[in-house]
Parts: C-alpha cells; structure tokens; sequence
C-alpha cells in the first residue's frame, strides 16, 4: 500500500499528523510520502537551479518549503522513521513541478519527501494521480466548505486529522453500512485499532426504526470479524439522521 501525508507548516498540528500518519502507515507496512505544497516561487518553476550546486542555506532563500521538509526529515529521524543522517540536498531530485527526496530504508517500507508548489488543491490532486496513493492523511480543514471540496476533488481514501493529541486514549467510531465499502473500512479500522491499542465502537444507523436485511448481515459481518480478530468493541444499531447520529456518537 501506499500512503500519503500532506503537512502544511512547522507547527504542532503538522507534528501529530506526520506522529499518526507514521504510525498508520506503520501498521500497514506500507509506502508512505511526506507532501508540502508551498507557495508558488520562479525558480522552481523555470527550472533554473542546480541541487548539486546549492547549500542549503542558498536553497531556503528561494524555497522557503525546504526547512519544512528538513524539519518533517527530523520529526521523521526522531520517531525512526528515517536515518540518523543529516539532510542533504544533494539527495534531492528535481522534477517537472516537484522536488523529491527518496530516504534509505530504515523500516520495510520507503519513506520519501515531496516539495509542491501553487494551489494547494490542484497540487495535492496532482500527487495523488502521480503517486497512486490508497489514502491521504493530511489535517482537518477549518472551513466546511474546504473539507467537501477536498474529499469530492481528490480520487482516494482521505483520513482528515483534527485535534490530534497523541497522549490522549482514543477511540474508533466505525459506521457500517450496506455500501461496498464497509468491509474494506472495517479491516482497515482493525489495522489501526491495533496500532494504538484502541478500542472500536461500531455503528450501523438507520434513518427509520427498521433494519433492512443488507443492514443488518453487515453490521453481523462486522461483529464476527472484529471478534475473530481479537480486537475489544462494542456494538450499536441506531435510528435517525446518519450524519447527525454519527457526529452525536463521535462527541
């Protein structure tokens, strides 16, 4: 599998989204790209600049996103996700419209840093269909209107992280339904579950107090997988609006 984590700066935000995303990505065994979009710059755009021939102080006045990957490179070497090395731009490959750093393998699975630049949407689409990624995990947008544009835009699994503490004990809210879906949301919540050693809700809502029988042998499926795999949950079949009971249950 492939995974991709989209960061947008330095701060404590984008900390907990690279801590979460390593360990998802971890448990899956599975590829995992470092992505940030920063503004858009001339240089790297014409094309102009030789990495071989540039230090990296000179690389981070014209692309300040350089000190956002160094910095990512660090939280990435801290955690051991990366090699106790220093970052070295020589190591960094040149695109069309992306620069890229392939780090040596540390773990079973690559690990690269990508720099983009210009609109954060077309860009990150743009990474998406060049690295085929199975999911984005990247943080949650503050405006509503952004979070629907993203998830209709971008053609992949998208993990929205919000308010992520990492010493807090977390919970999965898992929503089954009848939708193709469900059974490839259920193993993936095992997956995690298991990584942080958290316990599963899962969910199955209906708008009506009935059940159809597509309802309720997912939600039984859901139950007998989640026991033989050995993961604690407990189960809820509800009625009501699906996305007013879902965010009431999340809390």
């Amino acid at each position: 599998m492939k995974f991709l984590i989209a960061i947008k700066n330095t701060k404590e935000e984008s900390k907990n989204i690279l801590e979460i995303g390593c360990k998802i990505a971890e448990g899956f065994s599975a590829d995992l790209t470092i992505c940030y979009i920063g503004k858009q710059s001339k240089a790297l755009i014409e094309g102009d600049v030789n990495l071989a021939r540039k230090t990296l102080s000179e690389w981070n006045i014209h692309h300040p996103g350089l000190e956002v990957l160094e910095w990512a490179f660090n939280i990435l070497k801290e955690k051991g996700f990366a090699p106790n090395s220093d970052f070295d731009v020589e190591n960094l490959v040149e695109e069309k419209g992306r620069i890229r750093m392939v780090l040596p393998k540390t773990t079973n699975y690559q690990i690269g840093l990508v720099l983009r630049e210009g609109d954060l949407l077309s860009e990150l689409n743009k990474e998406v269909k060049y690295g085929n990624f199975d999911i984005i995990i990247m943080g949650s947008p503050h405006r509503k209107r952004m979070t629907n544009k993203i998830s209709q835009f971008l053609d992949t699994s998208i993990f929205f992280v919000k308010n992520f503490n990492p010493n807090w004990n977390y919970k999965i809210l898992l929503c089954v339904d009848d939708s193709r879906a469900t059974k490839r949301a259920v193993i993936l919540s095992t997956r995690i579950s298991k990584q942080f050693d958290a316990e599963i809700t899962s969910l199955t809502v209906s708008k009506t107090s009935f059940f159809g029988k597509g309802y309720r042998n997912a939600h039984v499926w859901a139950e007998r997988y989640l026991k033989r795999i050995g993961i604690p949950f407990n189960s809820k079949l509800l009625s009501g609006n699906p996305v007013e009971v879902f965010v009431n249950e999340a809390g």
